[in-house]
Parts: C-alpha cells; sequence; structure tokens
C-alpha cells in the first residue's frame, strides 16, 4: 500500500483553519461585548445617561444697589464691583443631575468659595454662603436664592433636577419675601 500523505495533510490544515476562524469570530464577540459595555453609560435605573446643557450665574447685585445693608463691611474685597461673581456660564450636565450639583461643581471648577449644609428634613442641601457672602450679611432677611428660567422652583436645590437648557441663577436677595 500506497500512504495518502496528502489527504491527512489537507484535512490537519482545514482543521487549522476552522480553529482560527473560531478563535477570530470568539474575539470579535469579545471585543464587541466589550466596546458595548464601555460607551453604553448607564445610571442605576438603566437608562443611558444623556449630556446636555444648562447656564448657570451667580450674582450680588442686589446688595450692590442697596449697600447700606452690609453689616459686615470686611466682606466688600469679596465681592465684584459689578455684583456678578459668575458671568453666565455654560455647563454640561448628566441626566439627573441637580441644581445644587451644578453649582458646587462649577464653584470648585472656578475657585469660588461655598458653604452648605444638609437638611434632612427637607432632604436636601441648603447654601449658606458663596464667596464669603452668607445667609443674614445683610439683614434678617437675606441670604441665597436660586431661580430657574427666571422662577423661583419651591423646591430644595438638591432635590430640582435638570433636564437640559435651563438657565439658572443664584441670586442674592437682601430682603426675600
Amino acid at each position: 500500500g500506497k500512504i495518502e500523505g496528502g489527504d491527512v495533510d489537507k484535512d490537519f490544515e482545514k482543521l487549522i483553519r476552522n480553529k482560527r476562524k473560531r478563535k477570530i469570530s470568539v474575539c470579535i464577540v469579545i471585543l464587541f461585548i466589550v466596546l458595548t459595555t464601555l460607551f453604553s453609560f448607564k445610571t442605576e435605573n438603566g437608562k443611558e445617561k444623556k449630556k446636555s446643557e444648562v447656564t448657570l450665574e451667580i450674582r450680588c447685585d442686589e446688595l450692590i444697589d442697596n449697600p447700606e445693608k452690609m453689616t459686615k463691611p470686611e466682606l466688600w474685597q469679596y465681592i465684584p464691583e459689578n455684583g456678578i461673581i459668575l458671568e453666565e456660564t455654560k455647563c454640561t450636565i448628566e441626566t439627573g443631575e441637580t441644581v445644587f450639583d451644578v453649582l458646587n461643581r462649577v464653584c470648585k471648577e472656578k475657585d469660588i468659595q461655598i458653604e452648605y449644609s444638609y437638611t434632612a428634613g427637607y432632604d436636601s442641601y441648603y447654601v449658606e454662603g458663596i464667596q464669603y457672602l452668607y445667609e443674614f450679611d445683610a439683614g434678617k432677611r437675606s441670604g441665597w436664592i436660586y431661580l430657574v428660567d427666571g422662577k423661583n422652583t419651591n423646591y430644595g436645590c438638591s432635590q430640582y433636577k435638570l433636564k437640559g437648557g435651563e438657565k439658572i441663577v443664584w441670586e442674592y436677595v437682601c430682603d426675600y419675601k
């Protein structure tokens, strides 16, 4: 008999080729899974986080217009002459971020002093001071308020969730009504 070595070699080559194809297929599937995982940023409830923009402004021009109300003259050194602590600034947000999240992050980024406390009864943060200007520094009814699109929201700042496109203004008022 004659040994058919050529047929064995062809079968062996075919087997090797099929194994390579399977390895490549497995690698492609793994790569797809890894990339899918990396690019689908998920929140706790499974919805994809979407990025959008809001604007933030911090001002105390009411105090500038009523300088006689200032109870601590040493604070004038921290207050800009025009009363604008932060000009209208575009901020990128992710779905679910709150007015407080944006304020706190931007103040840290821009090196603006901020102090706040958590109020359990309201389950919200309360902003006590920005740029060394605190509640009661311009009278019994003075302090920080925020407006969204020009309106008072009646929500704590860490309760108000942003959708995107809002204009947020933090304003120091001398006589809160």
